[in-house]
């Protein structure tokens, strides 16, 4: 009888010890999964603030490529959109701001300034390497 005893408490203990084992990998889990979360939350929200950005840079001059592919050169621009020139035969047509993927005249812009930078930096390395 003291037999039967001794192995329902011992087995009671070991199942204890395995749910509070199980507990705290939950438990991990579930930080680990709210985290992953907010790591895409927060790439999501960087993206979209810097599209917004972008279309709210646009002005007048500036080659834009449409999210439909259309290429064209801003000739207006509003409130809430945009007018855009496009084909030899200069056809107009009106986009919302949120229409546009990409501003190629600031990305070269931004590409011609990256060049120039590193131009410079290597040479002030070369400079360097010669003393």
């Amino acid at each position: 009888m003291n037999y039967l005893l001794a192995m329902t408490s011992q087995t009671a203990a070991n199942s204890n010890t395995a749910a509070g084992s199980s507990g705290m990998v939950m438990i991990l889990f579930m930080v680990f999964v709210i985290a992953y979360f907010a790591v895409i939350m927060r790439k999501d929200k960087k993206k979209q603030q810097d599209e917004q950005s972008m279309s709210e840079s646009v002005k007048v001059g500036d080659e834009v490529l449409t999210i439909g592919g259309v290429v064209g050169r801003v000739v207006t621009v509003r409130e809430d959109s945009i007018d855009i020139e496009t084909g030899a035969d200069r056809i107009k047509i009106r986009f919302t701001k949120q229409a546009i993927a990409k501003n190629i005249t600031a990305d070269k812009k931004a590409e011609e300034i990256k060049q120039a930078k590193m131009k410079e930096a290597k040479e002030k390395a070369g400079k360097i390497g010669k003393k």
